[in-house]
């Protein structure tokens, strides 16, 4: 799927959902205003409830982008475009790839640097048993009692 194909998706289920940007940026269960331009209206009557559950970015994309209604309870639902195509279009569209370069550096780096390691050698345990007949304690003990 190629970038424009996802983004229209998205923009398609923005809008399907009647999202705005005071959805983007609000907080669930709090009061977004329908027109903030418009100061006919105060208070509640200019207000309705966020469409967004869930307060992280992440989760709201989860909400925007499941197939039929998310579950709370599912932290990973199945989603309408699949995970390489979101991949692509982040690492096209979102991401600052300078800054994202080194860090997939660095840990292909640590990756083949725990490959190359040397095998360490395996190291004698000390012997952790007790000999309780054996300790100068339990003798005394025995001839207390005797």
């Amino acid at each position: 799927m190629t970038d424009d194909k996802v983004e229209k998706i998205i923009w398609q289920e923005i809008r399907k959902r009647g999202i705005t940007f005071y959805d983007m940026i609000g907080l669930p269960n709090y009061g977004v205003e329908v027109d903030p331009d418009d100061k006919t209206f105060t208070g509640s009557r200019n207000t309705r409830s966020n469409r967004f559950k869930e307060t992280m970015g992440s989760e709201r994309m989860k909400e925007i982008l499941c197939l039929g209604e998310k579950n709370p309870y599912d932290d990973y639902p199945p989603l309408k475009i699949s995970f390489q195509d979101l991949f692509q279009f982040w690492f096209n569209r979102c991401v600052d790839r300078e800054i994202f370069v080194d860090d997939v550096l660095e840990e292909i780096y640590d990756y083949f640097l725990e490959q190359m390691r040397p095998p360490q050698k395996e190291k004698e345990m000390m012997d952790m048993t007790i000999e309780f007949e054996q300790m100068l304690l339990f003798e005394n003990n025995h001839k207390q009692a005797a």
